[in-house]
């Protein structure tokens, strides 16, 4: 055999047999082509069932990718989906697509009970609501916005759609309808479909189970053990009671939209003995006990070394994934939904509710339909009022996407390059542009050397602007 270098694709196999192809590496010494011709789906699933199952090698099933479409799933649904770290998710934009009336998910318990008809009343009118605005801000923003003389009218058309949209998707409820595609390994699939079978939401019950009957059909052996866990689902329950019992019914006492919990206290010096640790041989305590008694000066100019060269599009040094910073976070779920995209990350969120209040947007009001957003709102929360006495779980579906949320979540520092410079951009929506903008406020206030490193859009001409309740 030639020992040239050798790079191709192994196209024509299926996920599970290339699986086994890559496992097989690391106790032959025969190419990988070779390999492949030797196995079967049969001898696949032998591999996989004494290695991965009996043995718990696990990684071998990350070598079987899947891709599965997801459609009719709610908005709620798609982040309890989009909660698995190792994944890409692609999702029906509620910013250039109008939904449909009729596309919103009625929960079996509160359809087979008293408060059906609260429910679907409620949903109705929210849709009515969005569906009777969807023209007239569409009017609104287009008298707003003109067409600039070199823009062509297709591409005005899509602009100016996105910006009605940016502010009617506020009346959309959790419960509407989208459609969702993912791509993941077999083994983060199947901790992902034992975290659905495990949801206390009988949605994500049933899809969990539907992704797993599709997934078998790719991977019969590597996904099939995924159950219900018992650990995920007693100890939900737990300290549910435990919360319950310690904090009662307390208000929150802060409406601030974000706040820095917890952070690196010594961030500058670790992230310079982390960057200078790399080309040296001497033990970490050793450069860091160094770093702290130099003078600032020098500081700044090493780390100005690391960082200068770096343009917009490059990822910064893995050495600033040492550094670490947890926010609590205070934001619509409009906003939410485009931020909890950002999987790199830690993340700790708190169910959906009425008890934060909401976000209206300004060019709502501009154009004279406050008066309409707020009854809708106030429908809504009359209606999860009702239906959380009853239906803890799936009183979340009937709240708009206009209601704030908490969510508790720890980037490193090199993460914050990549989140900050893209969500405080023009091109985003205001809502998620301010949280990536007070991010970085927060950051500067407290490491002002590392945070001029990061490029962010402080101005706020954008399409729509938020304010709140």
């Amino acid at each position: 055999m030639s020992n040239k270098l050798r790079i191709y694709t192994l196209e024509g196999l299926t996920p599970e047999i290339k699986a086994v192809c890559f496992a097989k590496c690391s106790r032959s010494p025969e190419p990988f082509d070779e390999i492949a011709k030797e196995l079967t789906e049969e001898k696949s699933s032998e591999f996989h069932e004494k290695w991965v199952v009996g043995y718990g090698h696990s990684s071998v099933a990350e070598h079987a990718v899947l891709s599965i479409a997801v459609e009719n799933l709610s908005i709620l649904a798609t982040k309890v989906l989009e909660d698995n770290r190792l994944a890409s998710y692609t999702e029906k934009s509620t910013r250039y697509q109008i939904f449909d009336k009729n596309t919103y998910y009625k929960p079996e318990r509160i359809i087979n009970s008293p408060f059906a008809e609260t429910y679907e009343r409620t949903g109705d009118y929210l849709f009515q609501v969005y569906e009777a605005l969807t023209e007239p801000m569409m009017n609104f923003v287009k008298k707003k916005y003109p067409k600039p003389e070199n823009m062509g009218e297709k591409l005005y058309e899509s602009v100016s759609k996105a910006r009605a949209c940016d502010n009617i998707r506020y009346l959309l409820p959790t419960a509407t309808q989208t459609n969702l595609g993912l791509t993941m390994n077999a083994r983060a699939l199947e901790w992902a479909i034992a975290k659905l079978l495990s949801h206390p939401l009988e949605e994500m019950q049933e899809i969990g189970r539907e992704i797993k009957n599709v997934g078998q059909k790719i991977t019969p052996t590597l996904i099939k053990y995924a159950e219900p866990n018992e650990y995920l689902q007693k100890t939900d329950q737990e300290l549910r009671k435990l919360n319950e019992w310690i904090f009662g019914i307390q208000p929150a006492n802060s409406n601030i939209a974000v706040k820095l919990v917890n952070y690196d206290k010594s961030a500058d010096n670790k992230l310079i003995a982390s960057l200078l640790y790399k080309t040296s041989t001497l033990p970490y305590s050793q450069i860091k006990d160094n770093i702290e008694r130099m003078p600032m000066a020098i500081k700044e100019a090493i780390i100005n070394e690391a960082l200068k060269y770096k343009k917009p599009y490059d990822r910064p040094l893995r050495e600033l994934e040492h550094i670490y910073y947890t926010f609590d976070i205070l934001m619509d779920y409009g906003a939410f939904r485009d931020i909890q995209r950002h999987r790199m990350a830690t993340q700790t969120n708190q169910a959906v509710t009425t008890v934060h209040g909401y976000s209206i947007p300004d060019e709502i009001i501009e154009a004279g339909y406050e008066t309409g957003f707020k009854n809708a709102m106030a429908v809504a929360e009359e209606a999860y009022q009702k239906l959380i006495k009853e239906f803890p779980e799936e009183a979340q579906y009937i709240v708009p996407l206009a209601y704030k949320k908490r969510t508790l979540i720890t980037w490193n520092l090199r993460e914050l390059h990549h989140f900050i410079p893209l969500r405080s951009g023009k091109k985003g929506h205001i809502s998620y542009r301010r949280i990536a903008q007070e991010c970085w406020r927060e950051v500067e206030s407290v490491h002002p050397l590392l945070a001029k490193y990061i490029a962010v859009d402080m101005d706020d001409t954008t399409f729509s602007t938020v304010g709140n309740k």
